[in-house]
C-alpha cells in the first residue's frame, strides 16, 4: 500500500537534519527520514482487530515535529521504526477479526490512535488504564505490539497517512451519519481539546486565556464554549485569519502576538503590570486559567506573568527545552502548572464516558461548529504541497490540513 513512513537510523537522520537547515523541502523525500512509498499492508495483531480503509488523515503539529526533527529524544522509547505516520483518522472498516462483535464491515469509524493496555492485550491493566486515565497508561512499550504510544508512530499498525491501519475494537468510534468525513477527521485533535478542558473546567464568570490559535488553540476555544459557555475567553494570536475563526466559535477577545502586546493581554486579563529592575513586567491578578496551545518559552513565560496568583495552566503545546524562562511568577503566585496528553475517561456522564466519544457527540450534536477549521485538503500524491501548507500558516491562511484518499 501507499503510505508516508518514517525511519532514523542515524546516517539517515544526520543527513536530513543537515540538508533541512537548507530548505524545509529536504525534510521529506527518497534520502529522507520521511518518504512516501509502497509499504507492507499491517496484519490483524490479534482475533479483536480491525483493518480500516483510511479516507481522512490529519496533519498534527506533532507529525511536523517528528518530520522536522524537532521531536524531543525523550518520546523515542515511545515509538517504534519504521512507523506510518498518522494518527488523526477517519475510515472504513474492510476487514473483522473473529473476536470483534461490536463493530461490521463497512462501519465508518474513527479510531482512537491510544495504544494503552487494553489494545495491547495486557491483563491486569495498569493502575492509570483502571482509573480511566488511557493517556497515563505505564505499559506503552509493553505486550506483543512494538513500542508506541498512538497508532502512527508504532511499526507495524500503519497509521493514517496510509491507505491502510489496523485497529483494537476497544479503540473504535462509528461516525454517525450526521458527521461529514471533514468533521470526523477533527474527532481526534477536538479530544485532545476536550479532555484539557474537562481536566481544568473554568467556573462560571472566570477569565480565560488560550495562547495560540492554530488548530488545537481554536479546537480548545471550542471545547470551553460548548462544555463552559459561562467563562470569559480571550486567545493570543497571530494572524487576522485566526481572529476570524476564535470569534466565530465564541472567544470574546483577541488579542495579536505584535510588539509590546503584554500589556493589552494583561488588560484583557485584568491583571496590573509592575516593572522590575530589569526584565518583562511582573503581573498581579489577571486569568484565572491559562491554556498554552503552542510550544516554545514565550509562550509560557506570558502565561505565568498574566495569570492571577494560584491560577491554572494547561500545557497543550508540545514544547521540549524551555531553554530561558525565569520561573520565578511559578512560585511566587503559587501557579498550577499541568500537561495535557491525548484523552482518557473523565467521569462526566455515563459510566466510561470519555473525551473521545464526548468529542464526536459534541460534533454530532452541532453543539461545535468545527468544520470550517479544515482548511486544506490534499491527495496523498500531493504530500509535499499538503506539508507546505501545514508548516507556512501565514502564506497559506491553514489551520487543519489533511489528506484524503
Amino acid at each position: 500500500m501507499k503510505a508516508i513512513s518514517f525511519a532514523a537510523p542515524i546516517p539517515t537522520y544526520l543527513a536530513t537534519l543537515l540538508a533541512g537547515k537548507v530548505s524545509d523541502a529536504f525534510y521529506v523525500g527518497p534520502h529522507a527520514c520521511t518518504r512516501l512509498g509502497d509499504v507492507e499492508t499491517p496484519a490483524l495483531p490479534t482475533e479483536r482487530w480491525v483493518r480500516v480503509r483510511t479516507r481522512m488523515g490529519g496533519i498534527c503539529g506533532s507529525d511536523l515535529n517528528v518530520i522536522t526533527l524537532k521531536a524531543s529524544p525523550s518520546t523515542s522509547p515511545f515509538s517504534s521504526f519504521p512507523f506510518v505516520i498518522g494518527h488523526e483518522n477517519v475510515g472504513e472498516i474492510v476487514e473483522v477479526g473473529r473476536g470483534v462483535r461490536d463493530v461490521r464491515l463497512g462501519d465508518r469509524v474513527v479510531a482512537n490512535p491510544l495504544l494503552c493496555c487494553e489494545p495491547r492485550g495486557l491483563e491486569p491493566v495498569c493502575d492509570a488504564c483502571t482509573a480511566g486515565h488511557h493517556s497515563r497508561c505505564a505499559r506503552f512499550t509493553d505486550g506483543a505490539l512494538a513500542p508506541g504510544m498512538l497508532i502512527g508512530t508504532t511499526r507495524g499498525l500503519g497509521g493514517s497517512w496510509g491507505e491502510m491501519f489496523v485497529a483494537h475494537e476497544t479503540q473504535l468510534v462509528p461516525v454517525p451519519d450526521a458527521i461529514t468525513d471533514n468533521e470526523a477527521v477533527l474527532v481526534e485533535p477536538f479530544a485532545c481539546s476536550v479532555h484539557a478542558v474537562r481536566a481544568a473546567m473554568p467556573e462560571s464568570g472566570e477569565r480565560v486565556l488560550v495562547i495560540g490559535a492554530g488548530a488545537i488553540g481554536l479546537l480548545t476555544v471550542a471545547a470551553l464554549k460548548a462544555l463552559a459557555p459561562a467563562c470569559q475567553v480571550t486567545v493570543l494570536a497571530r494572524h487576522p485569519f485566526q481572529a476570524e475563526h476564535a470569534r466565530r466559535l465564541g472567544a470574546e477577545g483577541v488579542v495579536f502576538a505584535r510588539g509590546s502586546y503584554l500589556q493589552e493581554l494583561a488588560d484583557a486579563g485584568h491583571a496590573r503590570l509592575l516593572k522590575p529592575i530589569l526584565g518583562k513586567p511582573v503581573g498581579v491578578g489577571g486569568f484565572d486559567r491559562t491554556f498554552i496551545c503552542i510550544g516554545g518559552p514565550r509562550a509560557t513565560d506570558d502565561a505565568m506573568r498574566v495569570t492571577r496568583a494560584g491560577g491554572t495552566l494547561v500545557l497543550l503545546g508540545n514544547s521540549a527545552k524551555m531553554d530561558g524562562i525565569d520561573w520565578t511568577p511559578l512560585w511566587l503566585k503559587e501557579l498550577i502548572l499541568r500537561g495535557s496528553l491525548c484523552y482518557g475517561e473523565h467521569g462526566h456522564g455515563s459510566p466510561g464516558s470519555n473525551a473521545f466519544r464526548e468529542a464526536a457527540d459534541l460534533i454530532a450534536a452541532r453543539r461545535v461548529a468545527l468544520a470550517p477549521l479544515l482548511t486544506h485538503v490534499y491527495s496523498l500524491g500531493d504530500y509535499r504541497a499538503a506539508l507546505s501548507t501545514a508548516m507556512d500558516k501565514q502564506a497559506s491562511g491553514s489551520i487543519k490540513v489533511a489528506f484524503r484518499f
